[in-house]
C-alpha cells in the first residue's frame, strides 16, 4: 500500500449554510484554519456569513441557482484561495460528480472519495455493492432497477406486500420519500416523490422497499482514513420520526444490548473496509427489536445532523476528525479511535419552524427572540439570532438542542429543562411538541418504535383547556395594557379603566389557532399607594367567535398583580413597518408568581399577534388579537369566508385543476412547495375552479390562490 501524502489545510470553503456552516467554521477557527462562506440573496446577513473570515455571494435564494451550482462553489474556492472544501450535509454533500470536480480543480474535498460516494451514497448503488461485495449484510426486499418509468415502478410495487416505501436514491432527510398503503395512490405518489427528489438532490431516481411498520431506526457512526483503517463510534437511535424525518436522536440506544451492538457495529465497519471508506459516514439500519434482526437501510457519505450526540459520549470533535483525515492522518497510528470509552447518555432534538397541530406543516417568519437556556450539560447548535428570517427556500430547522448526562433518565430531565427555559418567539415552532415527547411515559421507558408519534397521538396532541391557557392569555393582555399605558400622550392622569358605562368591563378577544377563540375580561384596581404594582381581576373564557355581550355579572376569579415589566422597545414605525415590543413580564396570579417572555408582532394597526412563553409550562402560545370593531368573519367551508389563501410564502409546483374544472370535495387543486416540502391543496366542497396562480410562480403569504364557486343548477 502506498502511503498517503500529507496535505495541510490552511483555508476551507464551506459549501453550505445555516447551522452546519457555523458548526464547521467554529472548529476551523479553533484549529487556526481560515474560513470562506458562500451565501444566497436571503442569507446575506445570516450569522454564518458574519462568522466566516470572508464570504461570497453566489446567487438567488433558490438553492438550484446557488447552493446546488457546483461550478459557482468551485469558482469561489479558487478566487478565495481555499485549499479545501467542506460540503456540510444536504445540498451537494453526497454528489460524487461534484466531489470529483472539486478534486479536479486541485481542491481537497473533505469527505469520502467520489468512487465511494458512487458505490454507496446512492441507495440503489449501495444495494448492488452490498450484494456483490458484502453479502453477509441483510438487505430490505425491494426494487432498485434501472428502469425508472412510472409504469415500471408501479408494476414492481404491486408485486410486494403493501405498504411499500418510495425513496429518493440520491438523498436523505425524508425528502422524496413516501409510504404508500393503497395501490391506487401509487401513480400520484411516485410522481410527487420523483419531483421532490429532483428538486432536492438533482436526481429523480427512486427505489421501492417493503415498508416495515413496527421497527426501530438505529445507525452506526463510522470513520475511515486513507490507509484502509475503519472504526466505529457507537450507535445512535433515531426512531422518533415524523414524515420519515428524525425528531429525537439519542445514544446509546435503549434497544441495543452489547451482543447486538457488536453485530451491528461489525457490519458497519465491514462495509466501510470493503469500500476503503474515508472520513465520516453513517450506516443506517432498521431493527426489529423483538427478533433482534437488523437490515441495511443506507450509508450516508457525510456528517449527520445528529453527530453532536456522538461527540458528547466520546469526547471527540467529528469535524476536527474530518479535517485530520483529509490532511492524511493515519487513524491507527494516531490512536484517536482506539479503545474509546463512552460516557453517559446524550440526546438531541430538532427545534423546527413547523406546526405539529397541522401535520407538521412548515412555517416561515421572523425570529423576534431567541434565548437558549444556559444549563450545564446543554448545547445548542444553530445558525439563527434575533431578527433572523426563516424563509421558504431552505429546511425548517432552527436549532439542535443537545444534552449530555450520566444516565438516560437524567438526560430526559435535562432536555425538558433546556426546552422549557429556552425562548423562541415570533413564529410557530415544535417546542411544545418536543417537550411533550420528553414528558411522555412511553418515551421515558425507552420502549417505542418509528410509529411512536401516531401511537401516542392523544397524549402528544391533547385538547386545549381554559385552565392551560389562562396564565398566558392574561400575560398577553397585561403586556398589551402596559404598552398602551406607556405610550399614552393625552389624559395620562385619567385612570386607565375609566369609561362612560362603568359596569362594562374591558374585554380583549383573541384567536387561538384556526378555530379556538378566547376572551379576556379584566378590571384594573386603582393603585392608591402609587407603587410600581398594578392589580387586576381577570377572567378567561372560550367563545364561539361572537363578540361577548354585557359582562357586569361575570365572575373575575383571577386576582392578578403586575409585579414588574422589562420591555424592550415599543411600537415604532420603521423600514419594515410597525415594529412591536418584547420583554419579560412578572405576574402574581392567585398567589402564584411566575415569569413570562412576550413578543408583540404588529402586522397592522389593528392586526397584532402576541407570542407568550410561560416558563412554568415551558412553551409559547400564540394569540392573534381580534379587532374589537371588526364584524364576525369566521367559520364554515364557504370560500367567501375561508378562501384558499397561502398560509406562508410558497412556490406553485403544479396546477392540478385549471380554471373551469368541476371538482368534488377533497379533489386536489394545487401542489405547492415551501421549505422543500410539497403540499397538496384540496377542495373543501363541490364546485367550479377559478385559478388565480400559475405554475412556478412565487407567492407571498396571504395571497388568494384559487376559489371554488358552487356550480349553477340547471
Amino acid at each position: 500500500m502506498v502511503a498517503a501524502t500529507p496535505t495541510p489545510i490552511y483555508k476551507v470553503l464551506i459549501a453550505n449554510r445555516g447551522e452546519i456552516a457555523c458548526r464547521v467554521i467554529r472548529t476551523c477557527q479553533r484549529l487556526g484554519i481560515a474560513t470562506v462562506a458562500v451565501y444566497s440573496d436571503s442569507d446575506e446577513n445570516a450569522p454564518f456569513v458574519k462568522l466566516a473570515d470572508e464570504a461570497y455571494h453566489i446567487g438567488p435564494s433558490i438553492a438550484a441557482e446557488s447552493y446546488l451550482v457546483g461550478a459557482k462553489l468551485i469558482d469561489v474556492a479558487k478566487r478565495a484561495g481555499a485549499d479545501a472544501l467542506h460540503p456540510g450535509y444536504g445540498f451537494l454533500s453526497e454528489n460524487a460528480d461534484f466531489a470529483q470536480q472539486v478534486l479536479d480543480a486541485g481542491i481537497n474535498f473533505i469527505g469520502p472519495t467520489p468512487d465511494s460516494i458512487r458505490a454507496i451514497g446512492d441507495k440503489i448503488a449501495a444495494k448492488v455493492f452490498i450484494q456483490n461485495h458484502a453479502n453477509t449484510i441483510p438487505l430490505i426486499p425491494g426494487y432498485n432497477g434501472d428502469d425508472q418509468s412510472v409504469d415500471r415502478l408501479v408494476q414492481e410495487a404491486k408485486r410486494m406486500d403493501f405498504p411499500v416505501l418510495l425513496k429518493a436514491s440520491a438523498g436523505g432527510g425524508g425528502k422524496g420519500m413516501r409510504a404508500v398503503y393503497d395501490p391506487s395512490q401509487l401513480n400520484s405518489e411516485i410522481e410527487a416523490a420523483k419531483g421532490e427528489a429532483l428538486r432536492s438532490f438533482g436526481s429523480d431516481r427512486l427505489l421501492i422497499e417493503k415498508y416495515f411498520e413496527s421497527i426501530r431506526h438505529v445507525e452506526i457512526q463510522i470513520f475511515g482514513d486513507k490507509y484502509g483503517n475503519v472504526y466505529h463510534i457507537n450507535e445512535r437511535d433515531c426512531s422518533i420520526q415524523r414524515r420519515h424525518q428524525k425528531v429525537v436522536e439519542e445514544t446509546p440506544s435503549p434497544a441495543v444490548d452489547s451482543a447486538l451492538r457488536e453485530a451491528m457495529t461489525s457490519a458497519a465497519v465491514e462495509l466501510g473496509r470493503k469500500l476503503r471508506y474515508e472520513g465520516a459516514g453513517t450506516a443506517e439500519f432498521i431493527l426489529d427489536e423483538k427478533t433482534k434482526k437488523f437490515y441495511f437501510l443506507e450509508l450516508n457519505t457525510r456528517l449527520q445532523v445528529e453527530h453532536p450526540i456522538t461527540e458528547c459520549i466520546s469526547g471527540l470533535d467529528l469535524v476536527e476528525l474530518q479535517l485530520l483525515v483529509a490532511q492524511g492522518i493515519n487513524l491507527d497510528d494516531a490512536g484517536l479511535l482506539k479503545n474509546l470509552q463512552f460516557q453517559g447518555h446524550a440526546m438531541e432534538v430538532r427545534l423546527c419552524a413547523e406546526d405539529p397541530d397541522h401535520d407538521f406543516a412548515p412555517r416561515t417568519g421572523t425570529i423576534y427572540k431567541w434565548k437558549p437556556a444556559e444549563l450545564p450539560g446543554a448545547r445548542y447548535d444553530t445558525g439563527v439570532q434575533d431578527g433572523s428570517e426563516i424563509s421558504i427556500y431552505y429546511d425548517s430547522m432552527i436549532a439542535k438542542v443537545i444534552v449530555h448526562a450520566p444516565t438516560r433518565a437524567q438526560a430526559v430531565r435535562l432536555m425538558s429543562q433546556a426546552l422549557s427555559r429556552s425562548v423562541i418567539l415570533g413564529l410557530t415552532t415544535n417546542q411544545k411538541f418536543l417537550l411533550r415527547i420528553m414528558q411522555n411515559a412511553r418515551f421515558q421507558s425507552g420502549t417505542f418504535d418509528t410509529n411512536f408519534i401516531q401511537q401516542e397521538k392523544a397524549a402528544l396532541f391533547p385538547e386545549v383547556t381554559v385552565d392551560a391557557i389562562q396564565p398566558s392569555a392574561v400575560a398577553a393582555t397585561l403586556f398589551d395594557w402596559s404598552i398602551r399605558r406607556a405610550q399614552r400622550v393625552h389624559l395620562r392622569n385619567v385612570g386607565s379603566n375609566w369609561r362612560n358605562v362603568p359596569w362594562r368591563r374591558p374585554q380583549v378577544r383573541y384567536r387561538l389557532g384556526d378555530e379556538q377563540h378566547v376572551c379576556v375580561t379584566y378590571l384594573h384596581q386603582d393603585n392608591e399607594q402609587r407603587n410600581a404594582k398594578d392589580n387586576f381581576q381577570c377572567a378567561v373564557q372560550f367563545t364561539n367567535g361572537e363578540k361577548p355581550g354585557e359582562n357586569r355579572d361575570l365572575e373575575l376569579p383571577l386576582n392578578t398583580t403586575l409585579v414588574a415589566t422589562d420591555l424592550v422597545g415599543k411600537e415604532l414605525t420603521g423600514p419594515r413597518g410597525i415594529q412591536g415590543a418584547h420583554g419579560l413580564l412578572r405576574l402574581t396570579i392567585n398567589g402564584s408568581q411566575r415569569v413570562f417572555y412576550v413578543a408583540q408582532i404588529v402586522h397592522d394597526v389593528d392586526n397584532k399577534n402576541f407570542f407568550v412563553h410561560d416558563f412554568v409550562q415551558g412553551y409559547p402560545t400564540e394569540y392573534a388579537k381580534v379587532d374589537r370593531l371588526a364584524s364576525k368573519q369566521e367559520g364554515g367551508d364557504d370560500d367567501r369566508v375561508t378562501p384558499y389563501t397561502s398560509s406562508m410564502p410558497c412556490r406553485i409546483l403544479k396546477v392540478l385543476a385549471p380554471s373551469g374544472t368541476v371538482v368534488k370535495k377533497n379533489d386536489p387543486l394545487l401542489s405547492i412547495e415551501s421549505m422543500k416540502t410539497e403540499v397538496k391543496v384540496l377542495s373543501r366542497h363541490e364546485g367550479i375552479v377559478k385559478m388565480h396562480v400559475q405554475e412556478e410562480q412565487l407567492i407571498d403569504a396571504r395571497v388568494l390562490l384559487c376559489q371554488v364557486d358552487p356550480a349553477e343548477k340547471s
